[in-house]
Parts: structure tokens; C-alpha cells; sequence
């Protein structure tokens, strides 16, 4: 099952965490695992090419692991890159309905943020 987990605060999404493998084919063949990663990286390059977002990533591909936490956002741009992390959640979201046994989404209120 691919775990997503966002991290929210006042100012809206802050980071997101996906763990896992969808478990529908064999690595490297899995269709859902292939959206997920795609979306993810898209997020990724659009907040630090398109807005100038900085952020902390870590990946793991074999474990199928990925954070991206949110360190800097441009003036002017906090609420693109707010549209670029919710467009990511709903997307997860029409996904998880179509898999409800393979993607799991929560949302962690963040502390002091």
C-alpha cells in the first residue's frame, strides 16, 4: 500500500510523505506507483523551477519512500505553491477512490507552524 502523508499548518500543506508500493504488479510494472512517483516529482520541480519554492527532499527509491518539506517560499508566491500541494491532495484523492486497498492519504496538523 502506498502511504501519503501531508503535513499541514496555517498556512496550508507544508510537506507531503509517500511511503510503499501499491502492490497491483511487480516493481517497475505498477501503474499506480508510476502516477504517484510522476505526480510527485511534478510537484517537486514546479515549487523549485516555476516558484522558487526551496524545500528538503528525501528519496528512497527502492523503499519507495518520499518527503518533501517546504523550507522557503518565495514573497508573492505562497499561494501558487499552496495551489500545487491541495491540486496534489485532490489528485491523490480521486486516485485513492479509485484504489481504496492500495493508497492511503492522512494529514497531520503541524505544531507551532
Amino acid at each position: 500500500m502506498i502511504r501519503a502523508e501531508f503535513s499541514v499548518s496555517e498556512q496550508g500543506i507544508r510537506g507531503f510523505t509517500l511511503s510503499g508500493h501499491a502492490g497491483l504488479a511487480p516493481a517497475g510494472s505498477d501503474v499506480l506507483c508510476a502516477a504517484v512517483s510522476a505526480m510527485a516529482l511534478l510537484v517537486a520541480n514546479t515549487l523549485k523551477e516555476v516558484f522558487g519554492a526551496r524545500f528538503d527532499l528525501t528519496e528512497e527509491e527502492d523503499t519507495g519512500f518520499l518527503s518533501l518539506s517546504l523550507t522557503e517560499v518565495p514573497v508573492g508566491k505562497e499561494e501558487a505553491v499552496r495551489g500545487v500541494l491541495r491540486g496534489f491532495l485532490l489528485q491523490l484523492t480521486d486516485l485513492r477512490e479509485q484504489y481504496p486497498a492500495n493508497l492511503s492519504i492522512t494529514t497531520t496538523e503541524m505544531k507551532g507552524r
